[in-house]
């Protein structure tokens, strides 16, 4: 029965299993938990073996950052291309908040407070409320790292030009996120 399911590749569930770790993070899940969907999909990217074969062998839980709750998981979206779980965090959170995952320095409870109070939906409505200057609406983050935070936001021009920075971000803000 598995073998007449779409099956997908390594890196499509290992895409998968990052979007199901960063739509835990937007509800607010273990950040251990969150690390440990994160640490998986990266050992799945480095597979020197068809996963197929691994899935088969039951021998998922010896890959690096895969327990028996992940092997589950990822054995799913592998038959499937989905999990019931995944599915249920997309209903709760829309697509277009996830690219506000692109935005370096912009942690998941600041997406999640900028979605909730002002119903940002997308990097486009994201730049409409800097320019109509309602981020600072949002609570969270103090004035001064809201225009250090704004400086990083690749595409979000309107946010570069309402917040000038009178320092440079700080480095935390310069990492990459995926």
């Amino acid at each position: 029965m598995a073998e007449a399911m779409a099956k997908i590749d390594p890196r499509t569930v290992a895409s998968l299993l990052r979007e199901y770790a960063q739509r835990a993070s937007m509800r607010g899940d273990n950040p251990y938990r969150i690390k440990a969907y994160l640490r998986a999909a990266d050992s799945l990217t480095a597979l020197s073996q068809p996963l197929d074969r691994i899935i088969a062998a039951g021998a998922l839980t010896k890959i690096p950052g895969i327990g028996d709750a992940i092997a589950d998981i990822v054995t799913k979206l592998y038959q499937t291309g989905t999990h019931p779980s995944l599915e249920k965090l997309r209903e709760d959170v829309p697509a277009g908040v996830m690219e506000l995952f692109a935005i370096p320095g912009l942690r998941p409870d600041k997406i999640l407070k900028l979605h909730q109070a002002l119903g940002v939906n997308s990097l486009a409505e994201l730049e409409a409320a800097a320019r109509e200057d309602r981020i600072r609406q949002v609570k969270g983050p103090a004035p001064r790292s809201r225009q250090c935070s704004c400086r990083t936001w690749p595409s979000c021009e309107a946010a570069k030009r309402k917040f000038t920075c009178t320092r440079p971000p700080p480095f935390s803000t310069m990492r990459s996120y995926r």
